[in-house]
Formats: C-alpha cells, sequence, structure tokens
C-alpha cells in the first residue's frame, strides 16, 4: 500500500504544525508526499522536522532572481517516506517553471513517476494562467504514459462534477473553444490518468453530483460570501487502484493552511 498526500500549504502556515498533519498523516512508510506553495525558510525546516528518507525542491533548479519579487519564491517539494528520489526536473517551458516538479522515485513498487504543479491565481495572470496550463498539458503529452501520479491546485474548476464533459472552466482567462485545463482535467485531456477522488468514489459505488465534489477551498472571505470549491486534486494511472481518498478540510485549515491537504492510499492493480 502506498499513501500519497497533496497539499497547498500556503506561505502563511506555520511548519512545525504542517509537519505534524504530515507526520499523523502518512502513517507508516511508504509514502509519497507532494506540496505546493512552499518557501525556502518552510522547505528546510519541513526537513528537519521530518526527515523524510528523501526530497527535493523546485527552488534548487530555478532560484528566483533579485528583482523578481516574491511570486518567483514559491515552488513545489516532494518529499519521499520510505522512497528514494532518483531523479527530479522542472517543466522548463511553463510561465513559472518553479511551480512545476517531475520526479522519479525508486523503492519496493519499482520505478514510481510523479509530476506536480501549483496554478497561475489572480487576475493579474488571467493570459499567463491559460498559457501555463498549456505547457503543463504538452509535458503531460509527452511524458503521459510515464506518470504514475499526478498531483496540483488548479484554482478551478468553476463547476466540479464526477463527469468530466461536465466540468466548466473559466473564460476570463481562457477564452478558446477549448479550455487549456481541459487538456489536464477534462474530457479533452492528453493523457490518461484519473481523478483520484472520483475514481474512488465509483469504486464505492457512489453517484455524487453535488458541486462541489468535495471541499479543498473557499473563496472570498469569512466576513463576505464564501464559495466552496474543489481546487486541490491528485490523478493515478491504471497502474494503481485507489483504496481511499479523502479531503480532511477542516482539520488541514486547523494545521495553518488555507486549502484542504488531499490524502489517498493506492495499491498495485
Amino acid at each position: 500500500m502506498l499513501r500519497v498526500l497533496q497539499w497547498n500549504i500556503s506561505t502563511m502556515s506555520k511548519p512545525k504544525v504542517i509537519a505534524d498533519f504530515i507526520r499523523e498523516r502518512i502513517g507508516q512508510d511508504p509514502a509519497l508526499v507532494c506540496l505546493d506553495e512552499v518557501k525556502r525558510s518552510s522547505y528546510d525546516k519541513l526537513v528537519g522536522y521530518l526527515n523524510p528518507r528523501s526530497s527535493c525542491f523546485s527552488l534548487d533548479l530555478r532560484r528566483p532572481g533579485k528583482n523578481e519579487g516574491k511570486e518567483r519564491g514559491t515552488g513545489i517539494a516532494v518529499l519521499g517516506f520510505g522512497l528514494p528520489i532518483v531523479s527530479f526536473e522542472l517543466m522548463n517551458r511553463a510561465v513559472f517553471p518553479e511551480r512545476t516538479l517531475f520526479v522519479l522515485l525508486g523503492g519496493a513498487f519499482g520505478r514510481i513517476r510523479v509530476a506536480a504543479f501549483h496554478s497561475l491565481t489572480g487576475v493579474g495572470y488571467r493570459k499567463a494562467k491559460a498559457s501555463n496550463f498549456a505547457s503543463i498539458a504538452d509535458y503531460l503529452q509527452l511524458h503521459g504514459a510515464e506518470l504514475d501520479f499526478l498531483c496540483f491546485d488548479a484554482n478551478e474548476p468553476n463547476h466540479d462534477s464526477m463527469d468530466p464533459d461536465k466540468l466548466e472552466f473559466s473564460r476570463l482567462s481562457d477564452k478558446g473553444k477549448v479550455k487549456r485545463l481541459a487538456l489536464i482535467m477534462g474530457s479533452q485531456k492528453v493523457h490518461k490518468l484519473s481523478d483520484s477522488y472520483v475514481e474512488y468514489l465509483r469504486s464505492r459505488g457512489e453517484v455524487v453530483t453535488r458541486d462541489p465534489l468535495a471541499v479543498s477551498y473557499k473563496t472570498g472571505t469569512p466576513k463576505k460570501k464564501q464559495v466552496e470549491k474543489r481546487y486541490d486534486y491528485m490523478m493515478q494511472s491504471r497502474r494503481w487502484r485507489v483504496t481511499n481518498c479523502e479531503y480532511p478540510y477542516d482539520e488541514s485549515i486547523a494545521a495553518s493552511s488555507d486549502h484542504s491537504a488531499v490524502v489517498a492510499d493506492f495499491e498495485l492493480r
């Protein structure tokens, strides 16, 4: 059994509390942890607190320049518990390549390949956001047959569904007939990985029609109307069968993040 945890931990998170949550959730080895929105100081502290067998950080491959600003100071971290990291690289054609990571791991399951990315957010990135999705889709189209897992915060969709044809994506940042994010997680996706939470629901015979299927983020502020969204995702290849998948939203928020972690268990088919 392999446990995988995906989590946008937020730049404002407290590393010690985040580490305690991760330690409690991953349990025994082997486990794979993918973290978004990670600062250098947070990464160093998390590795010190958790002492994984292996770890890698996207900012080690693309360090922010002196004049680039805070938006270039967060990246993707991957931690392997009982899993050695063999190699890692960025998706270099992405608009912000340091918000992407492709990692090859070894261990008892043989080679495991995981891709992770963090969407651009905010109104200032409207056109860049769609362009970033397109570049990531190109990478996944090229390497999708090799991938075991894809972990990401998409900052979308506008409407969630178990049916990929019914997913609705933003028109503000992507006005094309085929939305770029649809190439990653919609009906036009360019790879063969499946939404792990949807696969888990189907394995239990559940048909869920609520929107969102699960809550991973709330837009707005507590003083204004908040809207529940499922922005955080994990996808797996046919090599793996998902046996459990959950979004522990309340516990994740209590652990100082503004997003829910996604925690799932897999076994080889």
